[in-house]
C-alpha cells in the first residue's frame, strides 16, 4: 500500500466515523479485499447487509483520489433518493453530488461540476454515447442491482455500457451490488471483480407459499397478525389498482389498531408545514390517517418520500406497493406479502425468481425483529406447489421435520444476443468505434461482452453466438443448434431427409433416423392470429428447448433445405426462427453506410439516433410518419403515439388536452394532470418523455430535410 493510498483509506474511514458509521460484515470484508485501494469488488448479499455503504465508500475513495464517481441505479425515483442520501451525508466535507435521471436530449456536460453523479443505467448510457468530456475523470462506477443485466433491452444496454466504459477507462474501479444473483462467479469474473458472496442475514427469513381461494381474507389475516404484534407489513401487489384497492380495504382494520398517541402523532405529522409541499391525493391522505398507504410510481416524488418517511418512523403500519419498493436502499418490514407473483404485463408468466426474492428479502428489520416473514399467496394448492418448486428449494428441519423453503436464485444470462436488441447495439458499437468491419465488431466489441464470455464456458452454446451480417438458412441453423449437431447434419448422419412442402412461408418434410423412426418437421414463417410467427415444429414434441436449441430432426431438415432449396430456404428458415440481419436493418434505415475498405460507419442520421437514445422501432415510426406531419394536431398525434411506444402504455385522448393545457394555459400542473386522469408522478414522467421525443423529432426531421416539422417540434 502506498502512502497516498493509505492516506485516502484513512480519510474515508474518518468521514464514516463522523457520520457514526463503522464498517461491518461485507463492508469490512470489502475493505480487506482492497476496496479503498481501488480494487474492483462485487458484493452479493441479502437486503440489509450493508451493500449500499460499500458503494458509498468506493465513491468517496475515488473523489479523495482526485477522480469522479458514478453511482448507477435502475429507477429514476431511486436515483433521486440515493442522491439525496449521499448529498446529506457528505456535503459537509465538500463533496458535491449531481443527479440526472432523464434529459436524453441534453449532453450532460453540467454534471461535470459534481464529484459524484447518481443516475440511472439509461442516462449513464446516453452520456457515454455522447462522449461527454468529464467521463475521462471517472475513477469508480458503482452498479446497484447488477442482476438487471439479464433483463431484456435494459440488460443489453447495461452490458453494452460496461463494455464501453471498460474500453474507455482501463483503470476503472467497478463495484457491483446485488441481493439476488444465482451463480455470480461468472459475472464477477467478466467484470474483473473480486467476489464477496454472503448468505448471512442480519435477521433470519422464514418463507411460505400459502394457497387461498380468497386473497383479501388471507391477506387481512396475515397483515393483522403482524400489526397486532406491533409489526409492520409491506404488501407487494401486481398492479397499481391492486395496491390502492388492498390499502383501502385494509384501512379500517389497521386504523383500529393505532393507539391514541400514535393517532395524534400521525395526524400532527400529516398536518405539519413540512408536508404541505407534498401533493398527497385525497384518497391517499384518508388512508394515511389509518396508518396505511399505497405506493407506486404514479405518485409524485415528494409524496412517495413522505410515505416512506412515515413508514420508517413506524407511524405507518402497512404499505401496499407495486415493485417500486423492491429495488434500492434498505426498506424493511417484519412481514412481506407478495399477493400475486404473476407478471403485470403478462398474466400467464410468473415474475422472475430474482425479482420475487428481492421483494421477500425486505422482511425483517435489523434491531427491531427477531425474524422476518416472507409470504407468497397462491390461487390454489396446485399453484402453490408450482410456486414452491419454481422459487424455492425445500429441506426438512431435522428437529421438527417441518419444511424449510430456501430461496432459489436464477443464474444471470446475457440478453445482448436477443435479435430485438442487436440492431441498436450494433449501431452503438459502430458509433463507438467510428468505423470497423462486421468481423472486427463481432470479434472486438462483442468479443468483450458477457454474452461471449458465457458462451465460451457453456456446453449448450449454439454453434454461432452472434449473426450481425447477412443471414441465410445455414447461419440461422447455426444460431439455434449445437456444434456437433450441425456437423452431424452436414455429414448426413442424423438421418434421411425428404422435403415434402415448400412455399414462400413454409418448408416441411420427413426426417427418418437410422433406427427407422420418422419425424414430421416444418419451418413456418406464417403469422398467427396473436401476431406471433408459427416457427419451427416437429412431431418429436420438443422442437426447441428453453434456450432455443433445435431438435436434431429440425437441424437435419434446415440443413438439407439450405442445400437443396437455396434462396427459398435462406428466406423462410431465418424468418421461422425470428432471425433478422441487424446490419441490413441499419442499412435500410439509413443509419450506417459502407466504406471502400469493407468497413462500415455511422451516417449522420445514425450518429443523431445514437446520441438521442432512440429505440429502433421508435425511429422506424418517425421515418414513416414525419413526412406527413404539417400541423400541430398531426404533431401531437405522433407525439402521443411515440410516447406510447417508448413507455409501453397506451395513452388516451386526454393526453392531447393535457399537453395543450400546459402550452396554452396557466392552470396549476396538478389541476391539468387531474383533469387528464393522470397521477402527478405519471404526468411529470410524460412531460419529460414528451420533451425528449420532440427534440428527437426535430433532430431527425432536420437530417431528413423536413423544415416544417423542425419548426413545429422546436
Amino acid at each position: 500500500m502506498t502512502v497516498v493510498a493509505s492516506s485516502v483509506s484513512s480519510q474515508v474511514l474518518e468521514i464514516l466515523r463522523r457520520q457514526s458509521l463503522s464498517p461491518r460484515g461485507v463492508q469490512k470484508e470489502a475493505i480487506e479485499k482492497g476496496l479503498l485501494l481501488g480494487e474492483s469488488i462485487m458484493i452479493v448479499s441479502p437486503t440489509g447487509s450493508g451493500k449500499t455503504l460499500v458503494g458509498e465508500m468506493a465513491a468517496l475513495r475515488a473523489v479523495l483520489s482526485g477522480k469522479k464517481a458514478m453511482y448507477l441505479v435502475p429507477l429514476r425515483a431511486l436515483a433521486t433518493q440515493v442522491g439525496e442520501i449521499i448529498r446529506d451525508r457528505y456535503s459537509e466535507v465538500g463533496i458535491s453530488v449531481g443527479t440526472s435521471t432523464g434529459d436524453f436530449q441534453t449532453d450532460g456536460e453540467y454534471l461535470g461540476e459534481s464529484d459524484i453523479v447518481v443516475t440511472t443505467y439509461e442516462r449513464a448510457d446516453s452520456l457515454v454515447r455522447r462522449h461527454v468530456g468529464w467521463l475521462t475523470e471517472i475513477g469508480t462506477v458503482v452498479i446497484d442491482e447488477i442482476q438487471t443485466i439479464s433483463e431484456g433491452i435494459r440488460g443489453a444496454r447495461l452490458e453494452s455500457l460496461m463494455i464501453r466504459l471498460r474500453r474507455m477507462l482501463p483503470e476503472l474501479q467497478i463495484v457491483a451490488l446485488s441481493a439476488t444473483v444465482g451463480a455470480p462467479a461468472d459475472l464477477a469474473e467478466w467484470l474483473g471483480c473480486t467476489l464477496i458472496h454472503s448468505d448471512t442475514r442480519p435477521v433470519p427469513l422464514h418463507c411460505a407459499v400459502v394457497p387461498t381461494s380468497d386473497r383479501l381474507r388471507t391477506l387481512r389475516n396475515i397483515v393483522m397478525t403482524t400489526v397486532r404484534a406491533d409489526g409492520q407489513v409491506i404488501v407487494f401487489c401486481r398492479t397499481r389498482r391492486d395496491a390502492e384497492s388492498y390499502a383501502a380495504r385494509l384501512a379500517g382494520d389497521v386504523g383500529r389498531q393505532l393507539t391514541s398517541h400514535e393517532t395524534v402523532e400521525l395526524n400532527s405529522e400529516l398536518d405539519s408545514v413540512e408536508n404541505w409541499e407534498a401533493d398527497v391525493p385525497r384518497e391517499l391522505r384518508r388512508l394515511l390517517h389509518d396508518g396505511i398507504a399505497f405506493h407506486h410510481a404514479g405518485l409524485a416524488y415528494r409524496t412517495r418520500e413522505l410515505v416512506e418517511r412515515l413508514f420508517r418512523r413506524g407511524l405507518l403500519r402497512v404499505m401496499c406497493s407495486t415493485s417500486t419498493l423492491s429495488a434500492g436502499i434498505d426498506f424493511p418490514a417484519r412481514t412481506v406479502v407478495v399477493t400475486n407473483p404473476r407478471s403485470p404485463q403478462d398474466y400467464t408468466q410468473f415474475l422472475p425468481a430474482n425479482r420475487v426474492h428481492q421483494m421477500l428479502g425486505r422482511a425483517g428489520r435489523p434491531g427491531h425483529d427477531q425474524a422476518g416473514f416472507g409470504v407468497i399467496l397462491a390461487g390454489s394448492q396446485g399453484e402453490a406447489d408450482m410456486l414452491r418448486n419454481f422459487y424455492f428449494d425445500s429441506v426438512k428441519n431435522p428437529e421438527t421435520d417441518a419444511e424449510i423453503l430456501i430461496p432459489r436464485y436464477e443464474p444471470l444470462l446475457s440478453s445482448l444476443g436477443d435479435p430485438h436488441v442487436l440492431p441498436e447495439q450494433l449501431l452503438v458499437a459502430v458509433a463507438h468505434l467510428g468505423q470497423a468491419t462486421l468481423q472486427e465488431i463481432e470479434d472486438g466489441f462483442f468479443g468483450d461482452s458477457f454474452l461471449t464470455f458465457c458462451a465460451i464456458r457453456d456446453t449448450r452454446t449454439p454453434m454461432r453466438v452472434l449473426n450481425l451480417g447477412e443471414i441465410d438458412a445455414a447461419s440461422a441453423i447455426e444460431r439455434h443448434a449445437l456444434p456437433e449437431t450441425v456437423r452431424s447434419a452436414r455429414e448426413g448422419v442424423l438421418g434421411q431427409v425428404t422435403i415434402r412442402e415448400k412455399s414462400d412461408t413454409t418448408i416441411g418434410g420427413i426426417v427418418r433416423d437410422w433406427e427407422g423412426a420418422q419425424y414430421t418437421c416444418r419451418f413456418s414463417s406464417r403469422v398467427k392470429d396473436d401476431g406471433l410467427v408459427e416457427g419451427p415444429m416437429c412431431s418429436c414434441g420438443s422442437p426447441q428447448d428453453d434456450s432455443g436449441i433445435l431438435c436434431p430432426h429440425l437441424v437435419a431438415l434446415g440443413t438439407a433445405a439450405g442445400r437443396e432449396l437455396g434462396s427459398l430456404a435462406d428466406y423462410v428458415v431465418p424468418l421461422a426462427l425470428s432471425e433478422v440481419s441487424p446490419f441490413r436493418i441499419l442499412v435500410r434505415l439509413g443509419l450506417v453506410e459502407g466504406a471502400f475498405d469493407g468497413k462500415i460507419r455511422p451516417t449522420r442520421l445514425g450518429r443523431v439516433v445514437n446520441r438521442l437514445y432512440l429505440q429502433i422501432p421508435v425511429l422506424r415510426e418517425m421515418q414513416a410518419t414525419l413526412p406527413t406531419v404539417n400541423d400541430n394536431p398531426g404533431l401531437l398525434w405522433l407525439l402521443r403515439h411515440l410516447i406510447s411506444m417508448e413507455s409501453g402504455t397506451e395513452l388516451s385522448d386526454s393526453f392531447d388536452s393535457f399537453i395543450a393545457g400546459l402550452v396554452s394555459t396557466e392552470l396549476p400542473f396538478e389541476t391539468l394532470a387531474s383533469a387528464a386522469e393522470l397521477n402527478v408522478g405519471d404526468a411529470l414522467a410524460l412531460v419529460e418523455t414528451a420533451e425528449w421525443m420532440l427534440a428527437a423529432m426535430a433532430a431527425v426531421a432536420e437530417v431528413g430535410g423536413l423544415p416544417r416539422v423542425v419548426e413545429l417540434a422546436g
